[in-house]
């Protein structure tokens, strides 16, 4: 099994990625010598960019003010707060944001469970459910393709996500696969992601699959780069000396 440490270093130096991929795990209680998370956060991704920072804990209540992002990430609530749930997912429905229909098909995290471990993959102790990347398209091409998930078969297509953002966290999880998410208006307010960065999610029973494959699929991309680059080369016209400017 490789090393979280090697994980997290394989993934920045072969994608060259911007940020330290994060890990998550859901468990019944904080882990010892895990000191749980202070104050309020507005959302439950939030907690994602504090994980790049170093390892806590976050209890189910403090997810609370993002009642969406609970509800994905299958932590309890009390009643009063899954009304509030309902009464923001009727006022995205009145906003046109999000169809009624879409509702029971949004995936939660399943299992029983009262908090996550967030923090950086490089410091993770334990299991790891899942891995979140933030990854340019050009990026997220390699991490696909290396993932599997990019390979034409009868049942070909990327797993791909938009609102919310977190929901692609319980379906890596259930599937066992990578998944792609666009990002939804909450996430890019809330984390200040880059506009031009998707969420990658990687399941961590994936990790050691993605780390054999990873260094094969980006050496077949270069080569296959250098190999375009000179096709291009050699179907390039100079510019004819002494042809005239186009009007």
């Amino acid at each position: 099994m490789i090393a979280f440490q090697q994980m997290a270093d394989l993934l920045v130096d072969t994608l060259q990625l911007d940020t330290a991929p994060v890990a998550l795990r859901f468990v019944q209680q904080a882990p010892d010598g895990v000191a749980a998370v202070e104050g309020e956060v507005p959302s439950a991704c939030t907690f994602w960019r504090r994980a790049e920072q170093g390892t806590f804990y976050a209890p189910a209540a403090a997810h609370f003010n993002c009642l969406v992002g609970t509800h994905t990430m299958g932590l309890p609530m009390p009643p009063a707060k899954g009304e509030e749930l309902m009464q923001l997912v009727g006022e995205m429905g009145e906003a046109r944001y999000l169809d009624g229909t879409e509702v029971p098909h949004i995936p939660t995290v399943p299992g029983e469970k009262r908090g996550i471990v967030y923090g950086p993959l490089a410091e993770a102790q334990g299991d790891v459910d899942v891995v979140l990347v933030w990854v340019t398209p050009a990026q997220a091409m390699i991490l696909e393709e290396a993932a599997g998930t990019a390979a034409w078969s009868d049942r070909s297509g990327i797993p791909t996500f938009g609102r919310p953002s977190c929901a692609a966290i319980p379906y890596a999880m259930a599937h066992g696969t990578s998944a792609l998410s666009l990002g939804c208006q909450g996430m890019r307010t809330f984390t200040e992601v880059a506009q031009q960065h998707l969420l990658g999610v990687l399941p961590g029973a994936a990790l050691e699959r993605l780390a054999e494959a990873l260094p094969r699929i980006a050496t077949a991309n270069s080569l296959m780069a250098q190999r375009y680059r000179g096709q291009k080369a050699l179907h390039s016209k100079p510019a004819r000396s002494g042809s005239a400017a186009p009007a």
